[in-house]
């Protein structure tokens, strides 16, 4: 085979996987949207380019003279002019149906709304008749869309219609109740609107599932939200709970059936919202409201399961960066569960048990929840839950914060990141490991923010205070952090978003580095800090120069810097001519030592030694 066949075999054989990465890209729209009528175009697409990329690999085989690389460079033009057609043809489609279609859907509701504004100020039909048009429109719009959708094809359309008509039907229902005027002049109970608001909802979110449309399946849901919050005026204690709970239920249920877990995630915020709402207005019992939340976070957590159990063999290369993006949703959907059902849950706790020390413990459950649930789905035939491992973790610092005074709370953050840095190393938890880092950087800041400010200064009048003071919780972490530094030394955190391995060991010990010379420069003074500084970033240049790690000597250098600085810029002005001297000598006589120990490690070489040579 001559090199110009080659070439245009090559060319044929990129041609045909292009066509197959569009024809995926299309199939995942599909999906996504439940659009049975792209599906179709997308498999006539599919024809059509594997029809002409066969015809194009037949004319650059042909033996009639014509140089096969010309030809090649003819058809990828002619390609890339067609591709750049179809994607302008996309962009005026999504502008000319999906944002004209929202827009003009908007714009109706609004009009209904001022339609009514106006029936009311020219009095025109009644009360009941303005509800009862209202409503006869929106339900005429919401199945003229679905006919469109469903019997024309028109789907972008028929739903963008659909979801207008569901709105003007919802909110002219609503009006019978939540307008004054009219609740006033039809005598409209408030239990007739629910009846009416749920009968409406639920019968449009059961369509919307059969129709495999989550445009309008979204829009129910977010006006049954609103039907909850409208419960409250109810005055009881049970409704709004149990029409919240029933909603999220039947989120969970769809998504055993349809792979809408986007529905899911965004109900979350709405459903906590409502119980946070219901227990300031209505004032639940706190084992009533604690009962309430634990429910909703099972039905969300057994939600997460069944989607993971939906996308457990999505795995191929073909399908990566929709893969990746469901991952990104649960995970969401893992963390904003368990973080607001622990607030809830630690409120309603404290109420219930105002006498007893019980602050952290409906955190810590719910971190152990996240524990149970990371260790089933790491044993069982579904995706493993990473955030509810890394989530449980930092979820078992917060817990430890709240159960515990200043001090101890910092111990209890370090023992934390050393046992989950050693359950990640023995049961081979990456999740595990990484919300032990989540705790980390959570330790660094709360040493500078609030041990720094509120732990006592080593005072050796007073031994016991020192040794719970600031200067032991910022040596313990300290010397947590360089063995964490020198444990990690040879390891890094793979980071799916970039595939690329991110070394752990330098954050830690920039960490553990830092932390000390703000302790030095906290608990010393004057003249003693500058010594003090200038020794330790000696000791650093010392190790490792020692031990052969450039991180440690740059470090030391950046210390050594930064006291030089600190000497020539300050000490100049404010010391006392003696502590000023000190200063000087001693910082002169370190960085001297500190170049002697360079030369000696460079040897007779230096090129030898920098390249171990």
């Amino acid at each position: 085979m001559s090199d110009d066949d080659l070439s245009a075999e090559v060319q044929r054989l990129r041609t045909e996987v292009d066509t197959l990465r569009r024809r995926v890209a299309d199939l995942e729209a599909t999906i996504e949207r439940g659009d049975e009528t792209t599906a179709t175009k997308s498999n006539e697409s599919l024809e059509r380019d594997i029809d002409e990329t066969d015809q194009s690999a037949e004319t650059e085989t042909d033996a009639d003279g014509t140089n096969p690389s010309e030809g090649t460079v003819a058809d990828d033009a002619t390609g890339s002019g067609e591709h750049s057609s179809v994607l302008e043809r996309d962009w005026e489609r999504t502008l000319g149906i999906k944002w004209l279609g929202l827009v003009g859907g908007l714009a109706l509701v609004v009009g209904v709304v001022l339609f009514i504004q106006l029936a009311i100020e020219a009095g025109l039909l009644g009360h009941l008749g303005r509800v009862a048009v209202g409503t006869a429109g929106g339900l005429a719009l919401l199945g003229s869309g679905r006919f469109v959708a469903e019997r024309q094809g028109y789907v972008r359309w028929g739903r963008i219609a659909a979801g207008a008509g569901l709105a003007i039907a919802y909110f002219s229902i609503y009006a019978a109740y939540g307008f004054e005027s009219y609740r006033e002049a039809i005598g409209t109970p408030l239990w007739a609107t629910l009846a009416g608001l749920t009968v409406l909802v639920a019968a449009t979110a059961l369509v919307s599932v059969h129709d495999r449309a989550p445009l309008v399946a979204s829009a129910a849901f977010s006006f049954g939200y609103v039907t909850a919050f409208l419960s409250l005026e109810a005055g009881t204690s049970l409704l709004t709970p149990a029409y919240v709970l029933f909603l999220s239920a039947g989120l969970v249920a769809i998504a055993t059936i349809r792979p809408w877990h986007r529905a899911v995630v965004a109900s979350v915020g709405p459903t906590y919202v409502l119980l946070f709402a219901w227990w300031i207005i209505d004032e639940p019992t706190p084992s009533l409201l604690a009962a309430v939340t634990a429910v909703a976070f099972g039905l969300y957590l057994a939600g997460g399961y069944v989607r993971r159990s939906s996308d457990r063999d999505i795995s191929s290369d073909a399908v990566e960066h929709s893969s990746r993006w469901s991952r990104l949703w649960l995970g969401s959907l893992t963390v904003c569960n368990a973080g607001l059902a622990a607030t809830l849950l630690e409120g309603a706790l404290r109420d219930w048990l105002a006498d007893l020390p019980v602050e952290g413990v409906a955190v810590g459950a719910v971190a152990l929840a996240l524990v149970g649930v990371y260790a089933t789905t790491a044993r069982r035939p579904v995706r493993r839950d990473e955030a509810a491992g890394s989530f449980a973790v930092v979820l078992l610092g917060v817990a430890a914060v709240l159960a515990f005074g200043t001090f101890w709370a910092t111990v209890g953050l370090v023992a934390i990141v050393c046992g989950g840095v050693a359950v990640a190393t023995l049961r081979n938890a990456d999740a595990i490991q990484t919300g032990s880092h989540f705790v980390a950087v959570g330790i660094t800041t709360k040493l500078l923010v609030v041990d720094a400010s509120e732990l006592p200064a080593v005072n050796l009048a007073a031994p016991l205070a020192s040794a719970t003071g600031r200067a032991a919780a910022f040596a313990l972490a300290i010397g947590v952090f360089y063995g964490l530094a020198l444990w990690f030394r040879r390891e890094g955190r793979t980071v799916p978003a970039i595939d690329r391995a991110i070394p752990v060991a330098g954050p830690y010990a920039v960490a553990a580095t830092g932390l000390a010379v703000v302790l030095l420069g906290l608990e010393l003074s004057g003249a003693g800090i500058s010594v003090a500084w200038a020794v330790f970033g000696l000791a650093l240049v010392g190790a490792g120069l020692t031990a052969d790690v450039r991180g440690l000597r740059l470090q030391g250098v950046a210390v050594l810097a930064l006291v030089t600085a600190k000497v020539f810029l300050f000490d100049t002005q404010d010391l006392d001519a003696l502590a000023r001297t000190t200063a000087f000598l001693v910082l002169g006589a370190i960085l001297l030592v500190a170049a002697y120990g360079y030369a000696r490690w460079q040897g007779e070489d230096p090129i030898a030694s920098i390249t171990g040579e």
